[in-house]
């Protein structure tokens, strides 16, 4: 009994660590309101705006980087009452799924314990992921991307269960898992769905069960809204991959195979390199060295573990689930953006947790083990988020306090009848389309007209001054016009408050 408490005590213990290592990660900014709200963010509130107040409910979410492709709708009706209850603050929204990303990491512990069935290793990796600058780990931005690794950790969770018993319900989390991962980032998504396909052949004994119908009733769940929509729209999607399958686009740099490989590779050791090393490649590769030096002294010296791996098939599932993405990533013509790997660090820190869980197996092996991976939570330890939080950074233009800084100074002027115009790069404003529409909800400010006598201009890169001159700014000024006031703001914010001259 005795026994019992201490082990309860110990996993209590390593629980409440793991959430406090990755608060200030994840927290602190959102509660100082730093936190991006850019083009992403400010279109997926204006859609999901119109989900809650209009009651628009819809099969399809935001674009893909394929024209003719969407996302399926869950990111918008998972968003959806998060906002609701948050009263549409996006702050508040922020500090959930900050929240969430903090219980992500400690979900990362629990998964590791249960695939590696050692405490000690899964306590420092997960807390290698606590510290770590990568916000692919545990992730507080709110965006579709920073679901994946969750839905990512409970397909593996899953098939580690399907390998015990095979139960029905484990396929269908199985199944509905992975294809929420899929429908939360559409490149690695791509690659996921044909590994579905293809991990039902390559673990036969695994998946080729009658109970994988489960799985494709999950899958099926979460297909059901894009394939309903597909029917009423004379399959525009199918037609849209099929079209781009045949004659692909590039608009990166179209690089040889070679020169792919090897800028894949590339950006696969950056990411590492920033998820564990505190972004040194070099000490990443020497890493990489050491994982791999004890897998050889594993196969080299024991047998036994050697028989015990070759028959780890979640192992093999993560390996060649690597590979794969190495694979499909350098036949992928076009630009791969590091978010298009997203579920990439919590797949590395599986395998190494799982190899050298194997390898703490060796008496010899044990101190250099741990010894490596207490140098990677040093690396990855900032003195500067430790209370009191010495945090200096102001944000840009696309950081929300400082927005929301511009939306209270309109607000303060208690203007009436006032038209409002703001420049972006990408043409549509929607941060500021949506803190508008929340503001006037809020009763801070009416809702803007066109052709008023009140003009406000929110010029984003303001010292630049490219804008002042011609083009959207000389188009908004062209008639005649006086400056009323015009104020300055963190992230290179103008705003100029214009009246039209009788």
């Amino acid at each position: 009994m005795r026994l019992k408490n201490k082990i309860f005590l110990y996993e209590l213990i390593s629980i409440v660590w793991i959430f406090i290592a990755a608060i200030p990660r994840r927290l602190i900014f959102p509660l100082k309101g730093l936190l991006a709200f850019n083009y992403d963010q400010g279109r997926d509130f204006v859609a999901v705006s119109k989900i809650i107040w209009e009651k628009d409910l819809v099969l399809i979410g935001q674009t893909t980087g394929l024209p003719g492709v969407f996302y399926g709708p869950w990111w918008y009706y998972f968003l959806a009452p998060v906002v609701l209850v948050s009263g549409g603050d996006p702050q508040r929204v922020a500090v959930y799924f900050a929240v969430l990303a903090i219980f992500s990491v400690v979900f990362l512990y629990l998964l590791l314990k249960t695939l590696t069935k050692n405490t000690l290793l899964s306590l420092i990796l997960a807390t290698i992921a606590a510290f770590s600058n990568l916000w692919m780990f545990g992730s507080p931005h709110i965006w579709n991307p920073s679901l994946t690794p969750i839905f990512f950790m409970i397909s593996i969770y899953a098939l580690y269960k399907i390998a015990t018993d095979a139960s029905p319900f484990h396929f269908l989390i199985y199944g509905l898992s992975v294809f929420l991962a899929i429908d939360t980032t559409a490149s690695f998504g791509a690659l996921l769905f044909i590994f579905f396909i293809a991990s039902l052949f390559i673990f036969k004994k695994l998946l080729l069960k009658k109970q994988f119908i489960f799985a494709i009733l999950g899958a099926l769940t979460i297909l059901s809204p894009r394939i309903l929509f597909e029917f009423r729209n004379n399959f525009l999607m199918t037609k849209s991959v099929i079209a781009y399958l045949s004659s692909p686009k590039v608009y990166g740099e179209k690089l040889p195979i070679l020169e792919r490989f090897l800028s894949r590779i590339d950006q696969i050791l950056k990411i590492i390199a920033e998820g564990f090393t505190n972004e040194s490649k070099i000490l990443a590769i020497l890493f990489l060295v050491f994982i791999l030096g004890v897998l050889i002294f594993i196969l080299r010296e024991n047998k036994k573990l050697f028989l015990t791996i070759k028959k780890d098939l979640i192992l093999i599932y993560i390996c060649l689930l690597l590979f794969a993405m190495i694979i499909f990533f350098t036949i992928f013509p076009d630009n791969v953006w590091d978010y298009y790997l997203v579920v990439l660090p919590t797949l590395f820190i599986l395998l190494v947790g799982k190899i050298l869980s194997y390898g703490y197996q060796i008496k010899i092996l044990k101190f250099p083990i741990v010894g490596v991976l207490l140098v990677l939570i040093f690396l990855n330890f900032r003195r500067d988020l430790v209370p009191p939080f010495r945090i200096t950074w102001e944000g840009d233009g696309g950081t929300y306090i400082n927005e929301k800084k511009v939306m209270d100074y309109i607000a303060s002027n208690n203007s009436h009848d006032f038209s409002f115009f703001a420049y972006t790069p990408a043409i549509f404003d929607y941060p500021f389309d949506y803190l508008i529409l929340w503001y006037s909800k809020r009763g801070l400010i009416e809702l803007p007209q066109e052709n008023q006598q009140i003009m406000y201009l929110v010029i984003r890169e303001a010292s630049t001054g490219k804008y002042h001159t011609s083009g959207w700014y000389g188009d908004k000024t062209r008639d005649k016009t006086e400056v009323v006031d015009r104020k300055e703001f963190p992230g290179d914010l103008l705003v100029e408050k214009r009246r039209k001259l009788d």
